[in-house]
C-alpha cells in the first residue's frame, strides 16, 4: 500500500482502497524496543472529534493509574497517589466543563461504533457533523443523543459501501446503549435538520449492501463447506456469486422492488444467483433459505417472499429458469 494525493492506493494495481486521514495523536518519546521500557507518550494535535478533549497531554495514558517516569520507572508511592489525584481531576469536570451533554453524546458515539464495527473515519465524520450542528444551531440542542444517531446515519451514507450499515442497526444499537432512540425518530430529525446539514436520508440501493452481504455469507462456516462439497474454489465461488447478484439486481428495476427494504433484497438476490451459478456451471446449489436467513440474519419467509418475485422477473428477462 501507497498514499498519494490523500488515498491509500494498492502498489500493484493501482487500486484506491480507502482515504487517508491524519491521526489526531503525536508520539513523543522514545520508540518502545523489546528490551527496554516503554517510554512513549502521545498528546493531542489539538481538539480531536470523537471525544471532549483539552489541549496539551494526558497524565499518562488515558486509562493508566500506575505512573512512571521517562525512563520507564515507577514513581515512589507518595508521587504515584499524587498524580493519580491529578489525572482524576483533570479526567473529569475540568476537562469537560460545561460539554457534558457533548461527552456523554461523543462517548455513546464511541460505544456505538465500536458494536457496530463502525472505522475511525466514520466515527470522526459523525463526530464533526454532529459538532458543526451543535455550533450553527440557533438554539439549544435539545435531544443530544437523537442528534448524534442522526449525524451516525448522515456518515455511513457519506461512506457507502464501506460502511454498509442499516438505519435499523442504527436505531436498534441505541436502544441497546439504553437510549430511546427509533427510525421514525431518526427520519423526522434528519428533515427537520436538513436546512442546516443540506442532507435528507435516502433509501439505500441494493448494491450498497453486495459487499456486506457476500461477506456474511463466505464468512459462515457452514456455506464454506458447502462451497468445498459442491467443488467450488471459495474465492472463485465468491466472485462469481458477486458478479452475478450484481447482474440479478441490475435485472430488476427500481419500480418493481417497490418499498422493500435493500438489504433483505440483497440477500434474496444472493440466493437466486447462487442457483443461477449452479444451473450455469451444472453443480448443486450451495445456499438453502434456512442457511442464508441464518448466515445474513433475515427471516426465510422474508428471502421467499422476495425471491418469488425475483424468478419471475428473471425467468421473463433471461428465459432461465431458476428452480426454487
Amino acid at each position: 500500500m501507497v498514499t498519494s494525493r490523500g488515498h491509500v492506493v494498492c502498489a500493484e494495481c493501482g487500486l484506491v482502497i480507502s482515504r487517508e486521514f491524519v491521526l489526531p495523536t503525536y508520539q513523543m518519546g522514545e520508540r518502545k524496543r523489546s528490551n527496554t521500557p516503554d517510554a512513549t507518550v502521545y498528546v493531542s494535535l489539538g481538539n480531536r472529534m470523537h471525544i471532549i478533549d483539552g489541549l496539551g497531554s494526558y497524565i499518562g495514558f488515558h486509562k493508566d493509574r500506575y505512573f512512571q517516569d521517562a525512563n520507564g520507572q515507577a514513581l515512589s508511592g507518595r508521587t504515584q497517589k499524587k498524580f493519580k489525584r491529578l489525572k482524576t481531576i483533570y479526567s473529569t469536570r475540568i476537562r469537560i466543563g460545561k460539554n457534558e451533554a457533548k461527552y456523554r453524546a461523543l462517548r455513546t458515539l464511541n460505544h456505538v461504533s465500536k458494536l457496530l464495527m463502525l472505522n475511525e473515519q466514520v466515527r470522526d465524520r459523525t463526530a464533526y457533523l454532529y459538532k458543526k450542528v451543535v455550533s450553527e444551531s440557533v438554539g439549544k440542542v435539545s435531544n443530544n443523543i437523537l442528534l448524534i444517531a442522526v449525524c451516525l446515519l448522515m456518515a455511513v451514507r457519506e461512506f457507502k459501501n464501506e460502511a454498509p450499515i442499516t438505519l435499523d442497526e442504527i436505531a436498534n444499537v441505541f436502544e441497546k446503549c439504553g437510549h430511546r432512540v427509533n427510525v421514525r425518530a431518526i427520519v423526522r430529525e434528519a428533515l427537520r435538520l436538513k436546512s442546516l446539514t443540506g442532507y435528507a436520508p435516502e433509501i439505500r440501493r441494493p448494491k450498497d449492501y453486495v459487499p456486506r452481504v457476500v461477506s456474511m455469507l463466505m464468512n459462515n462456516s457452514r456455506v464454506l463447506s458447502k462451497v468445498n462439497t459442491r467443488g467450488w474454489d471459495p474465492k472463485s465461488y465468491e466472485n462469481k456469486l458477486r458478479e452475478k447478484i450484481l447482474i440479478v439486481l441490475g435485472m430488476i428495476p427500481s419500480s418493481k422492488r417497490g418499498g422493500r427494504n435493500p438489504f433483505i433484497f440483497t440477500v434474496s438476490a444472493a440466493y437466486a444467483s447462487d442457483r443461477l451459478i449452479a444451473s450455469q456451471f451444472a453443480k448443486r446449489p450451495v445456499l438453502t433459505q434456512k442457511l442464508t436467513s441464518t448466515a445474513t440474519k433475515v427471516a426465510e419467509y422474508s428471502i421467499r417472499d422476495h425471491f418469488g418475485m425475483i424468478k419471475k422477473i428473471i425467468e421473463k428477462e433471461s428465459d432461465i429458469e431458476v428452480v426454487q
